[in-house]
């Protein structure tokens, strides 16, 4: 069972300030934070040390996951060091505005938010920060995006990547470096060979399809035997992956797998997606990097996230094409659009509508990198053979989207994380120490 989320929360003033105003936003801040895990730490200001050093020990005690140090006040600038000294966790300083200008400055947390920004920069610790009224809807959305972030960078430490056969063939962009990801994430890619899911196969252990029908895009029904065939697959691929006890993986599907004979009458590729919505983010063709991309995009928006090409794009509407075999049917806008290939090898659907981001963990010059796109995705059925969707991008057009990935090799697979998670990527890139690109 996943442990709740454990937020460390500190909200630190001087006395010569409003902190009568700072210990308001930190109680109502305090009571939504109980809304997003677990909150640990003092429910008074911090003004003084002795305070700040039984904080730390709390803290410290309960073993949280990220820091909220919320800047009550202009503070002793020496708290924010000893806390993110001490504490070694991702940081996010919340800043608080003004309640009022017209003879002083009650609070001064901006200018504290600012002198700690510097210091935890100069130290080279991870933190991000956010600003506004703790009762304020867009501060609230930032806070969850950055926590997010937190949370997904913590539950990547130690957790085990399952890297099935290697690469596909020529899928240089597939590339990956292990130990530059386990240096920056904390992550461990183990190695296993294609050949026990070979075995898995050849002992013929079904498992049932989460279907009860099975319509063909050719306006059929898929046969009994190319059901029976895609049960075999799913349930080999489900007995590997619980033996080796992985939830995060890269599979060589293709070619040893997924054989394209045209007299078998089931394919691969439907286990894929069934997988994935049995809860393991799965990336095709042996994208290491891409399964890291799924499993952040999971994270962050609290859904399957969807493993994409972008094949082809549109400048009058400013729209890209989404589109890629293996996904969970879970994310189709309509169950009843669901189609098989008659082969028993491609499942057709339209992904569901609304906003969405668009994320790509890469790798060039030794140096890992992230892709943010913001966009929304239409509600029009497609019938490509496969699960698509059509994107629109809302910060530049697709046109200078597409250009702009192409002059910078960014790697052809994407994930889609529905909802504007923008800000959880950025957070993300900040406690990481990873670049962020957003087009």
């Amino acid at each position: 069972m996943t442990r709740e989320p454990r937020i460390g929360f500190v909200s630190i003033a001087a006395p010569w300030f409003d902190t009568a105003t700072a210990q308001g936003h930190l109680e109502a801040t305090r009571q939504w934070l109980t809304g997003q895990g677990a909150v640990f730490g003092p429910e008074r200001l911090i003004t003084g040390m002795p305070e700040l050093e039984r904080a730390i020990s709390e803290l410290d005690t309960a073993r949280v996951d990220v820091l909220v140090l919320q800047i009550g006040t202009f503070p002793d600038g020496n708290a924010p060091v000893r806390l993110a000294e001490e504490l070694r966790v991702p940081v996010i300083l919340h800043g608080l505005p003004e309640p009022d200008l017209s003879a002083s400055v009650p609070l001064n947390s901006l200018c504290g938010v600012n002198l700690s920004t510097f210091t935890l920069s100069a130290l080279k610790h991870p933190h991000s920060f956010v600003f506004g009224h703790p009762r304020d809807d867009a501060l609230r959305r930032h806070l969850v995006g950055h926590l997010r972030a937190a949370f997904s960078l913590k539950g990547m430490r130690g957790k085990r990547l399952a890297l099935v056969g290697f690469r596909a063939p020529g899928f240089y962009p597939c590339v990956f470096d292990e130990l530059l990801l386990r240096r920056k994430l904390g992550l461990a890619v183990e190695h296993v060979g294609l050949h026990r899911l070979v075995e898995q196969i050849g002992q013929a252990r079904r498992k049932a399809a989460p279907h009860e029908s099975f319509p063909t895009t050719e306006g059929g029904r898929l046969s009994e035997d190319a059901v029976a065939s895609q049960e075999r697959y799913y349930g080999a691929l489900t007995e590997l992956l619980q033996d080796g006890g992985h939830d995060l993986v890269a599979i060589k599907d293709w070619p040893e797998i997924e054989h394209f004979d045209p007299d078998v009458p089931g394919g691969f590729w439907p286990a894929l997606g069934w997988v994935q919505d049995d809860g393991v983010n799965l990336a095709p063709e042996g994208d290491v990097n891409g399964a890291v991309s799924m499993q952040l995009a999971a994270d962050i928006s609290g859904r399957h996230p969807f493993f994409a090409d972008i094949s082809a794009w549109n400048d009058a509407d400013s729209t890209l094409h989404l589109w890629h075999y293996g996904g969970a049917p879970s994310l189709a806008r309509d169950a009843a659009e669901v189609r098989f290939g008659q082969e028993g090898r491609e499942v057709e659907f339209t992904l569901e509508p609304g906003r969405a981001t668009l994320v790509r963990l890469g790798l060039m010059d030794g140096s890992l990198r992230l892709l943010s796109i913001a966009v929304e995705i239409v509600d029009q059925r497609l019938t490509l053979r496969r699960a698509a969707g059509l994107a629109r991008t809302l910060d530049n057009g697709a046109g200078e989207v597409v250009r702009r990935m192409l002059e910078d090799g960014w790697e052809h697979h994407v994930s889609l994380a529905y909802g504007d998670r923008r800000e959880a990527v950025r957070a993300f890139g900040r406690f990481a120490g990873i670049p962020v690109t957003e087009l």
